[in-house]
Protein backbone atom coordinates (compact mmCIF):
# COMPACT_ATOMS: atom_id res chain seq x y z
CA UNK A 1 0.00 0.00 0.00
CA UNK A 2 1.51 3.90 -0.65
CA UNK A 3 2.01 6.17 2.06
CA UNK A 4 -1.53 7.02 3.39
CA UNK A 5 -2.30 10.35 5.27
CA UNK A 6 -4.81 11.02 7.70
CA UNK A 7 -6.22 14.60 7.94
CA UNK A 8 -9.48 16.55 9.00
CA UNK A 9 -12.03 17.01 6.20
CA UNK A 10 -12.75 20.76 5.46
CA UNK A 11 -15.34 22.62 3.22
CA UNK A 12 -12.86 22.40 0.47
CA UNK A 13 -13.23 19.01 0.47
CA UNK A 14 -16.47 19.28 -0.08
CA UNK A 15 -16.65 17.94 -3.84
CA UNK A 16 -14.50 15.29 -3.79
CA UNK A 17 -16.38 13.76 -0.94
CA UNK A 18 -19.84 13.86 -2.34
CA UNK A 19 -18.29 12.35 -5.73
CA UNK A 20 -17.20 9.49 -3.58
CA UNK A 21 -20.22 8.81 -1.79
CA UNK A 22 -22.47 8.94 -5.01
CA UNK A 23 -20.51 6.21 -6.21
CA UNK A 24 -21.15 3.93 -3.04
CA UNK A 25 -24.45 4.92 -2.51
CA UNK A 26 -27.64 4.80 -3.70
CA UNK A 27 -28.79 8.04 -2.56
CA UNK A 28 -25.11 9.95 -2.35
CA UNK A 29 -24.63 13.77 -0.44
CA UNK A 30 -24.25 16.44 -2.31
CA UNK A 31 -21.14 18.59 -2.00
CA UNK A 32 -23.49 21.30 0.11
CA UNK A 33 -24.45 18.52 2.48
CA UNK A 34 -20.70 17.68 3.19
CA UNK A 35 -19.56 21.02 3.24
CA UNK A 36 -22.23 21.55 6.39
CA UNK A 37 -20.98 18.23 7.77
CA UNK A 38 -17.18 19.23 7.67
CA UNK A 39 -18.47 22.37 9.85
CA UNK A 40 -20.66 20.81 12.51
CA UNK A 41 -19.68 17.04 12.92
CA UNK A 42 -15.70 15.37 12.96
CA UNK A 43 -14.60 14.73 9.41
CA UNK A 44 -10.94 12.42 8.71
CA UNK A 45 -10.29 11.37 5.72
CA UNK A 46 -7.42 9.51 4.26
CA UNK A 47 -5.45 10.85 1.20
CA UNK A 48 -4.10 7.80 -0.81
CA UNK A 49 -1.47 8.23 -3.93
CA UNK A 50 -2.67 11.10 -5.67
CA UNK A 51 -5.74 12.85 -3.39
CA UNK A 52 -8.72 11.96 -0.89
CA UNK A 53 -9.60 8.38 -1.11
CA UNK A 54 -11.99 7.39 1.71
CA UNK A 55 -13.45 9.62 4.64
CA UNK A 56 -15.89 9.13 7.86
CA UNK A 57 -18.04 11.73 9.38
CA UNK A 58 -19.47 11.52 13.12
CA UNK A 59 -21.54 13.05 14.88
CA UNK A 60 -20.32 13.45 18.22
CA UNK A 61 -22.45 14.15 21.79
CA UNK A 62 -22.46 13.53 25.35
CA UNK A 63 -19.48 11.13 25.12
CA UNK A 64 -20.88 9.09 22.49
CA UNK A 65 -20.61 9.44 18.58
CA UNK A 66 -22.46 7.85 15.80
CA UNK A 67 -20.84 6.79 12.43
CA UNK A 68 -23.39 8.94 10.30
CA UNK A 69 -21.15 7.27 6.94
CA UNK A 70 -17.99 5.99 5.79
CA UNK A 71 -16.84 5.07 2.27
CA UNK A 72 -13.97 4.43 -0.06
CA UNK A 73 -13.48 5.40 -3.55
CA UNK A 74 -14.03 2.92 -6.09
CA UNK A 75 -10.20 2.89 -7.06
CA UNK A 76 -8.99 2.46 -3.56
CA UNK A 77 -11.43 -0.39 -2.75
CA UNK A 78 -9.81 -3.05 -0.69
CA UNK A 79 -6.65 -1.50 0.49
CA UNK A 80 -7.28 -0.93 4.04
CA UNK A 81 -8.46 2.48 4.22
CA UNK A 82 -11.22 1.82 5.91
CA UNK A 83 -9.80 0.04 8.75
CA UNK A 84 -7.56 3.14 8.79
CA UNK A 85 -10.51 5.11 9.24
CA UNK A 86 -12.01 3.44 11.92
CA UNK A 87 -8.88 3.16 13.86
CA UNK A 88 -7.74 7.26 13.49
CA UNK A 89 -11.25 7.60 14.40
CA UNK A 90 -11.12 5.91 17.87
CA UNK A 91 -8.12 7.78 18.63
CA UNK A 92 -9.52 11.11 17.88
CA UNK A 93 -12.57 10.35 20.20
CA UNK A 94 -10.96 8.84 22.96
CA UNK A 95 -9.21 12.71 22.91
CA UNK A 96 -12.73 14.25 23.10
CA UNK A 97 -13.77 11.81 25.97
CA UNK A 98 -16.09 9.48 23.77
CA UNK A 99 -16.50 5.92 25.25
CA UNK A 100 -19.15 4.51 22.90
CA UNK A 101 -19.47 4.69 19.12
CA UNK A 102 -22.81 3.45 16.88
CA UNK A 103 -23.57 2.51 13.91
CA UNK A 104 -26.04 1.46 11.44
CA UNK A 105 -25.21 -0.69 8.43
CA UNK A 106 -27.67 -1.84 5.21
CA UNK A 107 -27.69 -5.70 6.21
CA UNK A 108 -26.95 -6.48 2.74
CA UNK A 109 -23.71 -4.45 2.95
CA UNK A 110 -21.76 -7.82 3.47
CA UNK A 111 -18.10 -6.20 3.27
CA UNK A 112 -18.93 -3.14 5.76
CA UNK A 113 -20.26 -5.51 8.36
CA UNK A 114 -17.22 -7.47 7.56
CA UNK A 115 -15.13 -4.75 8.79
CA UNK A 116 -17.35 -3.79 11.85
CA UNK A 117 -17.30 -6.44 12.82
CA UNK A 118 -13.21 -7.09 12.59
CA UNK A 119 -13.13 -3.69 14.47
CA UNK A 120 -14.36 -4.70 17.22
CA UNK A 121 -18.07 -3.58 16.90
CA UNK A 122 -21.00 -5.81 18.45
CA UNK A 123 -24.44 -6.00 16.73
CA UNK A 124 -27.51 -4.07 18.69
CA UNK A 125 -30.69 -4.51 16.74
CA UNK A 126 -32.27 -4.52 13.25
CA UNK A 127 -34.46 -1.96 12.00
CA UNK A 128 -36.77 -3.10 9.42
CA UNK A 129 -37.47 -2.14 5.90
CA UNK A 130 -34.83 1.13 6.93
CA UNK A 131 -33.06 2.36 3.95
CA UNK A 132 -35.22 2.74 0.53
CA UNK A 133 -34.12 1.14 -2.79
CA UNK A 134 -34.77 1.06 -6.27
CA UNK A 135 -36.30 -2.31 -5.66
CA UNK A 136 -37.68 -2.27 -2.56
CA UNK A 137 -36.33 -1.49 0.97
CA UNK A 138 -33.50 -3.35 3.16
CA UNK A 139 -33.03 -3.71 6.94
CA UNK A 140 -30.58 -1.75 8.85
CA UNK A 141 -28.61 -3.70 11.08
CA UNK A 142 -27.11 -1.66 14.26
CA UNK A 143 -23.44 -2.05 16.27
CA UNK A 144 -21.79 -0.62 18.70
CA UNK A 145 -18.23 -0.49 20.22
CA UNK A 146 -17.11 0.42 23.67
CA UNK A 147 -13.56 2.89 23.34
Amino acid sequence: MSETELRPLTAKDARGMAEIHANAFDRGWDALEMATHTQKDLCLGVDYDEGLAAFIILSVAAGQAEILTITTAKAARRKGLGGVLLTATEEALRKQSVSEVFLEVAEDNAAAIALYREAGFTPMGRRPAYYRRANGRVAALTFSKNI
